[in-house]
């Protein structure tokens, strides 16, 4: 990654701009330092202290130097759906855990990753910005660097990158369009979240957009979502507290409807797109828009 010094940082110590204009952590300056030509100033090695100068290239090697050894290759299909040096966004399908957990050590997108790039002979870790269900399909973003992985991350906390999901109900929500504001927990001694006050012992703030996009036969909607934070279960959470569950939804759905209508082993919960707005801290990404294939249930 490169920058070039503005009059602006005339003088200033590349410390100093790396650390507040570059916005690199501590700890990665401390690890590109350790690396040969981690950090260069005109295509020389140039150590933190140096003075720079306007119009100086500043470039950082921030490719990974050895793969992750903690996720087992295996050859499983995944959608790629944009590849640069920093970022990579796919499509996950459902029924595929984004990273290994107990009773899945091989069949994640972490594994499927980890082969991909074991093909190309490239070193692989896995950095998932966003996380998606198991059984949850749809766009889901990956960063290549450490750089790249604070910057979307700092992003995504000031909710300047836009999520757009798709879901199947059961029921209306109470209005046609509004937000969600809620504290969620954990439940007591289960991996399940509840709806509780914002002010609750261990809540955590959720909050969502929704847009009732069409009513359809027997009771089903289809809602348009924008969660504006990214708590653990939150989209199916908050909606079975608006009385309007996920069809599909193992943990917080009716069963006996879901196996009725016939969505006893799907979720029907697909994040259609990401997109990064112009300006700010992500210039190499800014007006992208990253889309999904939308699953069976959407198209018929």
């Amino acid at each position: 990654m490169e920058f070039t010094v503005d009059e602006a940082h005339d003088g200033v110590l590349l410390r100093s701009y790396l650390k507040g204009t570059c916005g690199v952590s501590s700890r990665l300056l401390t690890q590109l330092k350790k690396r040969e030509n981690g950090i260069s100033v005109n295509g020389a090695h140039a150590t933190v202290r140096y003075r720079l100068a306007a119009g100086d290239v500043v470039s950082l090697s921030l490719a990974d130097e050895r793969a992750q050894e903690a996720f087992r290759p295996t050859p499983l299909p995944v959608r790629i759906l944009y590849e640069d040096e920093a970022l990579l966004v796919v499509d996950k399908p459902a029924g595929m855990p984004t990273h290994p957990s107990a009773g899945h050590d091989g069949d994640t997108l972490a594994n499927a990753l980890a082969d991909f790039f074991a093909k190309r002979g490239e070193p692989f870790v896995f950095r998932p910005v966003s996380r998606l269900d198991r059984d949850t399909s749809g766009v889901l973003t990956l960063a290549k660097t450490r750089y790249a992985a604070g910057k979307l991350c700092e992003q995504m906390q000031a909710h300047r990158i836009r999520k757009t999901y798709f879901a199947l109900t059961d029921g209306l929500p109470p209005a046609p369009q509004g937000r969600v504001r809620t504290g969620t927990r954990r439940e007591e001694f289960f991996v399940l979240r509840e709806v509780c006050p914002e002010d609750a012992p261990g809540a955590l703030l959720t909050v969502t957009d929704y847009r009732v996009a069409e009513t359809l036969g027997n009771g089903v909607a289809l809602l348009e979502l924008h969660p504006l934070t990214g708590r653990t279960h939150q989209l199916r959470v908050q909606l079975a507290h608006l009385g309007c569950p996920i069809l599909g939804d193992d943990k917080y759905g009716d069963r006996a409807l879901n196996e009725r209508l016939g969505f006893d082993r799907r979720l029907c919960l697909w994040c259609e797109r990401i997109a990064i707005p112009s300006g700010g801290a992500l210039d190499a990404w800014a007006g992208r828009e990253f889309r999904a294939e939308p699953p069976e249930w959407v198209k018929t």
